[in-house]
């Protein structure tokens, strides 16, 4: 009886898979036709009263010139916003990441130098940017992204150790997935991890990352439950994760220029399900940083080529469309690397590496008095 029900179960996966591949390859921002996907509205879209519930106007990033970043930091990673607005910066001290930092194998070639002496995770103040209190320091050896969860929680993951932490708000320990200096595509293995996100559930998605293209879920207490890899979503480099009020987990997949948004715990076998979708847009190029807020989207880009320009972008996650272009208006972006926006939707931070700082931006109304009723007109399904 239950390998009828496993195989009944492969199944549907591998149709799961096969509409998958289908909806992914015909949605961008360019052209998308609305009857590639009006077939499977009835599953996917939120109801009527889910999407007043969480709707909100977007909100309009424009750059804080009070606020002041830090300064002597290494290579900032990663930022996020714990559960009292304060920001939390992730970086790297003295170390930086080059060709030889690893080798062929992925494995790291300057284990030598000793963890990283100083403290590389700071919680700074919202409003002035000093810094509050940090620790860290001689544990982590190449940083790279950092996750606040509701509870003040704050997940590491390092590409060097190929691991990813949860520790406590004021730096205590509490959990360690992946093996210590060990790449490897098992279940129980990272190869340089980038990015952490929790679930309202508790369950933790990794963005593992450089080497192995796949997202893997363990449940609330850090055992493994399966990888997402090229049998379900073909990825290349998932570089920042974010979720959205469905539950659903975005990625922003970095060398394919684009955002996944997918439903990780694999719900979609069931019949409330939420369909995954790719969101492209032409500017788009290598996406660095993706954060949410009620429902939209705030990502940055990279480096990429010479006529695509560094940038913010907001998106309308249900109409899956760019609505806004954004950057500071004192100077440029450089090398954006990550984003994060305050649970309050107060403000927006996103961090560079190159120029090692954080800027600010308040999220604000749009100051035109844009017709919220019109505005979801505009978002209802026809």
């Amino acid at each position: 009886m239950a390998s009828r029900r496993n195989q009944f179960l492969r199944v549907l996966l591998i149709f799961t898979v096969v509409v998958f591949r289908g909806v992914t390859s015909n949605i961008n921002d360019g052209n998308f036709d609305g009857s590639n996907f009006n077939k499977f509205d009835a599953s996917y879209r939120f109801s009527h009263d889910q999407f007043l519930e969480f709707y909100n106007a977007p909100l309009h990033p424009i750059e804080n010139h009070f606020w002041r970043s830090p300064e002597n930091l290494g290579e900032v990673s990663g930022v996020a916003v714990e559960p009292t607005g304060n920001l939390i910066i992730f970086h790297r001290g003295d170390r930086t990441w080059n060709h030889d930092t690893f080798d062929e194998n992925a494995k790291y070639q300057e284990k030598y130098k000793g963890p990283i002496r100083e403290n590389t995770v700071l919680t700074v103040d919202s409003k002035n940017g000093n810094i509050i209190r940090g620790w860290g320091n001689q544990t982590f050896y190449l940083p790279h992204g950092i996750h606040a969860d509701p509870f003040g929680n704050i997940w590491l993951t390092d590409i060097a150790l190929h691991q990813v932490f949860k520790y406590s708000a004021f730096g205590v320990l509490q959990l360690i997935l992946g093996q210590r200096f060990m790449p490897g595509s098992d279940i129980n293995h990272f190869c340089q991890p980038t990015s952490v996100a929790v679930l309202s559930s508790g369950e933790i998605v990794v963005a593992d990352g450089y080497c192995n293209n796949r997202i893997v879920l363990f449940d609330k207490r850090g055992n493994p439950k399966y990888a997402i890899g090229e049998n379900w979503i073909t990825l290349r480099i998932p570089h920042a994760l974010t979720i959205l009020p469905n539950e659903q987990v975005c990625i922003a997949d970095r060398e394919d220029f684009r955002i996944v948004c997918l439903d990780v715990t694999f719900s979609g076998l069931k019949q409330n399900s939420y369909l995954p979708y790719s969101i492209h847009h032409p500017q788009f190029g290598r996406i660095f940083g993706i954060a949410s807020y009620r429902g939209f989207i705030y990502a940055v880009n990279g480096m990429t080529f010479k006529n695509i320009q560094i940038k913010g972008f907001t998106i309308d996650s249900i109409n899956r469309n760019v609505i806004e272009f954004w950057s500071p208006e004192s100077s440029v972006f450089t090398m954006p690397h990550a984003i994060a926006v305050c649970p309050y939707g107060s403000a927006l931070y996103v961090s560079e590496i190159g120029p090692n700082k954080v800027w600010k931006f308040d999220l604000v109304t749009k100051s035109n008095n844009t017709d919220v009723k019109q505005l979801v007109l505009n978002r209802e399904w026809k």
